[in-house]
């Protein structure tokens, strides 16, 4: 990568630093009977809701079309979830700072059913690798037997195996995500949960327990096929706009 390459790409992610800290900060956290725990509790979810998520009241949605074209559609109650990564800024042997390195942007209507839009959950630009980064739904476990966590892809189907195994789960942006995840220093269980009707999750999830056993984690997999009306939709995602 040439001088030139590299400052336009620290300058891109400035100003993706600057769009995500804007729009996280005109949201709010969620409350029951808002746009955001409607779509959620459609999927049959209930609250309380964790901090990694949030409503943006009204956010435009701009689309571009074939021939590179941007156009501004509307605006839209937004569901809003933080994708995270740890950061060691003063050093390895230093506690970690969470760092937002995107957010995905679930555009609603104000019943919380998907807006009527060409892709109804999006992602920002990112402030940095996105690599290993995940939606912190909830703290992991500390047991007995060590530290466990879960993770899943989207965060509907992160929020649907922690309700249904009563464990902490992270959410991934896509399949492909899981195998780069990156779970937290000193966790000791990880179960990985998929989604046997996406079958692009198995190959990154065997090579996230492989990665995982590696350095001594013990793991467990768990599968389901949710009937159809509840399966994830985080296939809908769309290029950054």
């Amino acid at each position: 990568m040439t001088a030139l390459s590299r400052t336009n790409l620290r300058h891109a992610y400035e100003l993706n630093r600057q769009r995500i800290a804007q729009l996280w900060s005109e949201a709010q956290p969620m409350v029951e009977g808002d746009p955001a725990s409607q779509y959620l509790a459609r999927q049959g979810l209930r609250g309380p809701w964790p901090e990694a998520l949030r409503l943006h009241p009204a956010l435009e949605y701009w689309h571009t079309d074939n021939q590179g074209h941007a156009s501004c559609i509307g605006s839209f109650p937004a569901l809003l979830a933080a994708l995270e990564i740890d950061v060691h800024t003063y050093g390895m042997h230093q506690p970690a700072e969470h760092h937002k390195v995107a957010l995905q942007r679930f555009y609603l209507t104000a019943q919380g059913t998907p807006a009527p839009v060409p892709a109804f959950i999006k992602s920002t630009g990112t402030d940095g690798q996105i690599k290993g980064a995940a939606v912190r739904l909830s703290a992991p476990h500390a047991r007995a037997d060590g530290v466990v966590l879960g993770v899943a892809v989207g965060v509907v189907a992160a929020l649907r195996f922690a309700a249904a195994a009563r464990l902490p789960v992270w959410a991934v942006a896509d399949p492909a995500a899981l195998a780069h995840f990156r779970w937290p220093r000193g966790l000791t269980h990880l179960h990985v949960f998929t989604d046997t009707s996406d079958a692009a999750q198995a190959v990154p999830a065997c090579e996230l327990v492989r990665k995982a056993t590696r350095c001594g984690l013990s793991c467990h997999v768990q599968t389901i096929t949710p009937p159809r009306a509840l399966q994830s939709p985080h296939t809908t995602t769309a290029p950054n706009v």
